[in-house]
């Protein structure tokens, strides 16, 4: 009996330490999602407490305003956008964020070519 709870109990470490190395690999966020055609978003890390969504759009593309059940950090990793909260326009650049508040609409107009990130 204990050998099996042993074994459970490694067997659970080990799955731990996994998980916890995926999440701290190194990551150039930037290089992991690519502009197309149309507006680019992928899920980069889904922790169950926690997804962390890329965003890539050219200049021509927009995200139209629209409303979220939560707040949401936003990131710019790339390029310019303004990001309309409620009435209120931010116009944001490489390295500075936001948090769009929940349950109020906002939207997103690439300025330039941008790459973002949504942590909710």
């Amino acid at each position: 009996m204990k050998k099996v709870l042993y074994i459970l109990c490694f067997g659970v470490f080990i799955g731990s330490a996994q998980e916890i190395k995926k999440t701290t690999e190194i990551a150039n966020l930037v290089s992991e999602i690519s502009y197309q055609d149309k507006m680019n978003n992928k899920v980069f890390l889904d922790s169950g407490n926690y997804k962390m969504i890329l965003f890539a759009m050219r200049k021509d593309q927009i995200l139209k305003p629209h409303s979220a059940p939560m707040s949401t950090p936003l990131l710019i990793l790339e390029g310019k956008a303004k990001v309309t909260i409620g009435a209120q326009a931010y116009f944001l650049e490489k390295g500075e964020m936001i948090t769009l508040p929940k349950d109020i609409d906002h939207g997103v107009y690439p300025i330039s070519d941008v790459k973002f990130l949504l942590i909710k």
